[in-house]
């Protein structure tokens, strides 16, 4: 793994998240209660922008069909509103804070 500057600190408030291109990966970075977790970005179901989706909590909403991840485990805790099943798991990188610096493990 490869340790990634990514963000300032600044850039993800609490209760917010962003979208980024990080080698090639689109990654989602979310700030909640002043930890940050980062995830792939897009929803295994149907390859929605999950950082355009809902932030609750530590969940993820996928703006396209509904399905939702949890940010700690990359896990698809509800399936999309349509029948097509249970969207695969996203993976989820380490995330570290170094002075003003968002630092992601890629």
């Amino acid at each position: 793994m490869t340790k990634v500057k990514v963000a300032k600190l600044n850039e993800v408030t609490p209760g917010k998240m962003i979208g980024l291109d990080v080698q090639g990966k689109k990654i989602l970075l979310a700030n909640v209660g002043g930890r940050m977790y980062a995830m792939d970005g897009v929803c295994t179901h149907m390859g929605g922008h999950l950082w355009e989706g809902s932030l609750m909590g530590m969940t993820v909403k996928c703006p396209r069909h509904g399905s939702e991840f949890d940010l700690a485990t990359g896990k698809n805790t509800k399936k999309p509103w349509i029948p097509f099943g249970k969207a695969p798991d996203l993976r989820t990188y380490p995330t570290s804070v170094e002075g003003e610096d968002v630092m992601v493990d890629i």
